[in-house]
């Protein structure tokens, strides 16, 4: 199979888990949030996630293959570059998310979700491409492509809308922090889940309870006060629609 044709499933599929992620974070909120903010973001998402993805690659994980096939022994310098590539996107992420423009409208939750969903996405892109190049076309691969495709756009996600929550309350320093470690932990476990998919069942329950923070409690404090009503309202309804089935 092309390489070329390796690359084009890689993005798409990356797209696919944008747009997923794009549905279920923001569909409860549809039309009560800033939408122009939240698209910009996603596309600041798709050039820091590019870069973030590259560096992580090329400064981490191959070197941690290459110990895995004992070409090689891991330096310092692997764990410092991890350090140093989580706290450098942390800061860019909380720069992008403490623009005047979010402040003021309060929209930090769902432009940080929408820009973790660029992000993820590269990354899914990236990752799924190494996967098919690592193992080849096998039911492995495959399936570490899916859940590289669901899973990485949630993940950054819920880090980025965590960020924008606390960015935008004067919490930057706490944001930062919170978000650098995370990103440590997910770099590390990205070479681990390569050599032993076993390692997904640690990341996937991580992922899923914080894409239910970010639905249930961080976006929904990014509307207004009147949409916060309307928002109740309409969630009552479809709460006493559900329990008159």
């Amino acid at each position: 199979m092309s390489e070329q044709f390796i690359i084009f499933t890689a993005f798409t599929c990356g797209l696919i888990g944008m747009g997923l992620g794009w549905k279920w974070g923001l569909s409860n909120v549809a039309g009560f949030f800033d939408s122009t903010s939240a698209v910009k973001y996603l596309m600041f998402g798709f050039l820091l996630g590019t870069i973030y993805a590259m560096l992580s690659d090329e400064l981490v994980l191959r070197d941690y293959l290459a110990f895995m096939r004992q070409e090689q022994e891991l330096t310092i310098s692997n764990f410092l570059a991890t350090v140093l590539i989580s706290i450098s996107t942390s800061l860019l992420v909380m720069i992008l998310l403490t623009r005047k423009s979010v402040i003021a409208t309060k929209s930090g939750p769902t432009s940080g979700w929408t820009l973790g969903l660029g992000i993820g996405a590269m990354f899914s892109s990236r990752y799924s491409y190494l996967s098919l190049e690592y193992f080849g076309i096998e039911f492995q691969s495959i399936i570490q492509m899916l859940l590289f495709v669901v899973m990485l756009p949630l993940f950054e996600g819920a880090i980025c809308c965590f960020q924008g929550l606390l960015s935008t309350n004067g919490q930057r320093f706490k944001s930062t922090l919170i978000a650098s470690i995370s990103r440590s932990f997910f770099i590390m476990m990205i070479p681990a889940i390569f050599t032993l998919m076993l390692w997904w069942v640690v990341l996937i329950p991580v992922v899923m309870i914080l894409y239910r923070k970010s639905v249930t409690e961080w976006i929904p404090k990014s509307l207004t006060q009147d949409a916060k009503r309307r928002y109740r309202r309409i969630m009552a309804d479809n709460a006493r629609k559900l329990k008159n089935l």
